[in-house]
C-alpha cells in the first residue's frame, strides 16, 4: 500500500480540483435542445460559484419537472460534493446513475466516495462497471485491484476477530461474504472447511473441502513422485498454505538469494495473523511497482520490518541475517511464543552491545538459524529461498507448539 492509498484510506472526503477543472456532464449526457440555454446558465453559475444557495434552489425545480435529467442532478453532486456532504452527494450521483447507466462521471465519484469511507467491496463493484464502459483508463483497473484486495483483507480481519471472540456465526458470514468477491480462492475456502467443523456442520465442511481440492493445481505429470500419489506432508502443506499461488513458493523457495520483498510474501503465507496486528501507516515511496507491495506495507506497518531512512523499502535488495533474525524475532515477540532457553553458543562477530543481540540470541535459541561453521552469525550475509523457509516452518511449529 503507497503513500497515496494510505492518504485515501483515513481521509473523510475527496481531494476535489477547483471547479473550472470539474468535468462537465454534458459530455457524457447530451442536453436537449430546449434546455440547453438554461442548462448553459446553471453550469457557468456553477463554474463561477456565484451562488450556491440560489443555484440549489434552481436544480430543485428543474428536476421537479425532468426526473431523469441526470446533467442536472450532477450538478446538484457536485455542489454537494464541494460543500463537504458526501452522502448527499452519493445519493444525488446515484440518482444521475440510475436515469444514465452509462454516465462514466457519475460511476468514477461513486467508486471514489465508496472508497474514501471504507467500503471497498462496493467501490471494487463501480470501478470495475467503470470499465465496462470506458476501458481507456489504465489507472482505474488499478485502483478496482486495490479495493478488491482491500475488501478481502477486511472481510478475513473481520472474520478471524469473530472466530477468535467466538462468535462462529459471524465469522461465517463474513467468510461467505469474502467468497462472494473471491469464489476461486482455495485459502477461504479451507478456513470455511475449519470453521464449519467447529459448528458440527459436517456436510457442508465435505462440500467445501471438495472445492478446495478441485481449485488446487494438478502435479505436473512429470513429477513422478507426486503423479503415483506419493506426496509428502510438507508438500500438502505448502499446497494448502499457497493454493493456487503454489508456483509462487516454490519460486521463493528455490531462490537462490532471496529479496526483501520475497521474505514479506513468505511471512504473511506463514503467518497470516500478522494483519490483525496493530499497524502504524508509514509511508513507502518505492513500492509501487511491486507486485508485494501490499504485503510489503503490512510488514513495515507492524513494525516487522524496517523501512530505510529516505523511506524506501528496496524490495528487491536480497534480504539479510540480520534483516530475518530480526524480523522472526520480532514477530515472536508479537504472537507471544514462549522463549527457548538462550543459545548456548555465543556468536564471535556479535557484541552483546550490538542492537540486534537479543534478536540474533532469540533465533538461535529456536534453531531459526545457526552459527556458520566459523562461529559467527554473519549479520550482511544473504539468505536462501530454501533457508527462509525453514525459518518460517521452525517459527511456526515452536508457536502451534506453544498453542496446545
Amino acid at each position: 500500500m503507497n503513500g497515496l492509498l494510505i492518504a485515501l484510506l483515513f481521509q473523510s472526503s475527496l481531494l476535489l480540483p477547483p471547479r473550472t477543472a470539474v468535468e462537465n456532464p454534458s459530455v457524457v449526457s447530451p442536453v436537449p435542445r430546449k434546455l440547453l440555454k438554461d442548462y448553459d446558465k446553471l453550469w457557468n453559475s456553477f463554474v463561477a460559484a456565484r451562488n450556491d444557495a440560489r443555484l440549489a434552489k434552481d436544480l430543485d425545480k428543474l428536476l421537479k419537472k425532468q426526473k431523469t435529467f441526470d446533467p442536472g442532478w450532477m450538478i446538484l453532486a457536485y455542489l454537494a460534493l464541494y460543500g463537504g456532504n458526501d452522502a448527499a452527494a452519493r445519493d444525488h450521483f446515484t440518482q444521475a446513475f440510475n436515469a444514465n447507466p452509462r454516465n462514466r462521471i457519475a460511476l468514477y465519484y461513486l467508486a471514489e466516495l465508496a472508497y474514501a469511507r471504507g467500503d471497498f467491496a462496493v467501490a471494487a463493484t463501480y470501478y470495475s462497471q467503470l470499465q465496462g464502459i470506458d476501458s481507456g483508463h489504465p489507472d482505474v483497473e488499478t485502483k478496482r485491484q486495490r479495493a478488491f484486495l482491500l475488501a478481502i483483507d477486511n472481510l478475513l480481519i473481520a472474520a478471524v476477530r469473530a472466530e477468535g471472540g467466538n462468535r462462529l456465526a459471524e465469522a461465517e458470514d463474513y467468510y461467505r461474504q469474502a467468497l462472494k468477491l473471491a469464489p476461486n480462492e482455495p485459502a477461504i475456502h479451507s478456513r470455511m472447511v475449519d470453521l464449519l467443523l467447529k459448528q458440527d456442520k459436517k456436510a457442508e465442511a465435505e462440500a467445501e473441502r471438495k472445492i478446495v481440492e478441485n481449485l488446487m493445481p494438478r502435479p505436473p505429470i512429470a513429477d513422478t513422485s507426486r503423479a503415483s500419489g506419493d506426496v509428502k506432508d510438507d508438500d500438502l502443506e505448502d499446497l494448502g498454505r499457497w493454493g493456487s499461488e503454489i508456483g509462487l513458493f516454490h519460486q521463493i523457495r528455490d531462490a537462490e538469494t532471496l529479496s526483501r520483498e520475497q521474505f514479506a510474501v513468505l511471512t504473511l503465507r506463514y503467518f497470516p495473523q500478522v494483519t490483525e496486528l496493530r499497524k502504524s501507516p508509514q509511508i513507502l515511496t518505492d513500492i509501487q511497482d511491486s507486485p508485494a507491495r501490499s504485503e510489503i506495507q503490512i510488514v513495515v506497518n507492524t513494525g516487522l520490518m524496517d523501512a530505510l531512512p529516505n523511506r524506501e523499502f528496496e524490495p528487491s535488495a536480497p534480504l539479510e541475517r540480520g534483516d530475518l533474525a530480526k524480523a522472526f524475532a520480532r514477530l515472536a515477540r508479537l504472537l507471544s511464543v514462549p522463549e527457548n532457553s538462550p543459545s548456548p553458543k555465543t556468536p564471535e562477530d556479535v557484541a552483546p552491545t550490538s542492537t540486534l543481540y537479543g534478536d540474533i540470541q532469540l533465533v538461535l535459541g529456536y534453531g531459526i538459524l545457526g552459527l556458520e561453521d566459523s562461529g559467527s552469525f554473519n549479520i550482511s550475509g544473504e539468505v536462501s529461498g530454501r533457508q527462509a523457509v525453514q525459518s518460517a516452518d521452525r517459527l511456526l511449529r515452536t508457536f502451534q507448539q506453544a498453542q496446545r
